[in-house]
């Protein structure tokens, strides 16, 4: 990213795994401050993912970035400020009941990892405003999490690299998903309630997409007569009917039967 060139990294705040260690944070009037519009972020954030209850040792002060646990900054040398770049949680037990992702989180220009794994007390949805953030990695888990995967998914095209989205309710994959043409792995996409048919696009990832246990009950036949692309997965869905002929002539059908 370009932006690494202007700024120098610093972890704010705990990691979920408690494996960072912290600098020391300058005091007196070099001191750093934190944008105001990614401080703006964080109280949304804050107030919707309840960080006032989050437990021990996981205790937010909203005055004080240093307290901000799981959250990454990178400092921006020239305006000696801070900018958002990494929000990870890694377990829900720190996490009160009724949690949810705010819109906000849209407005952080520099935000290329949002990693939440929750699990069924979380409420609401994926904002799709969150892909207006050069994400690279997303992973969000948690039976709470419900609705639809927002279509401006494709909107991060360029920049993703890792797609998680597992273990949640949310019952429909957009076409759009089929845009991630950087992904450096398969597209993690199981345990979920997608419906219906798989969309054919998911054939376009580099590295297909594993979409096991979730709740399809159509094929699309294209995905073996068109012998283009990569063939999901599909184990363990709601899938029912007759094969027709003319699939089991296909390449695709002796590769991925």
């Amino acid at each position: 990213l370009l932006f690494l060139s202007m700024f120098a990294w610093l972890w704010v705040g705990m990691a979920c795994s408690g494996d960072d260690d912290l600098p020391e944070v300058p005091k007196g009037p070099a001191r750093p401050t934190m944008n105001v519009q990614d401080s703006l972020v964080m109280v949304a954030y804050y107030h919707s993912m309840k960080c006032a209850e989050w437990k021990e040792p996981f205790h937010w002060d909203i005055t004080d970035y240093t307290t901000w646990g799981g959250v990454s900054a990178a400092l921006d040398t020239e305006k000696n400020e801070y900018r958002i770049v990494k929000i990870r949680v890694g377990d829900p037990k720190y996490l009160p009941a009724g949690y949810s992702l705010p819109a906000e989180l849209g407005n952080l220009p520099y935000l290329t990892w949002l990693e939440i794994s929750g699990d069924e007390r979380a409420k609401g949805g994926i904002p799709k405003e969150i892909f207006n953030c050069p994400l690279e990695l997303l992973y969000i888990s948690g039976k709470g999490f419900s609705g639809e995967i927002p279509k401006e998914i494709g909107n991060v095209a360029e920049t993703m690299k890792w797609l998680y989205i597992i273990d949640t309710s949310l019952n429909k994959l957009p076409e759009e998903v089929g845009l991630l043409s950087n992904l450096g792995i398969p597209a993690w996409l199981y345990n979920n309630k997608f419906s219906g048919t798989p969309p054919l696009s998911v054939r376009d990832l580099p590295h297909g997409a594993q979409l096991d246990d979730n709740y399809f009950t159509e094929m699309d036949w294209r995905f073996f007569t068109e012998e283009k692309g990569i063939v999901p997965s599909l184990n363990f869905n709601c899938l029912s009917g007759d094969i027709p002929e003319e699939v089991f002539a296909t390449n695709n059908w002796e590769t991925y039967r």
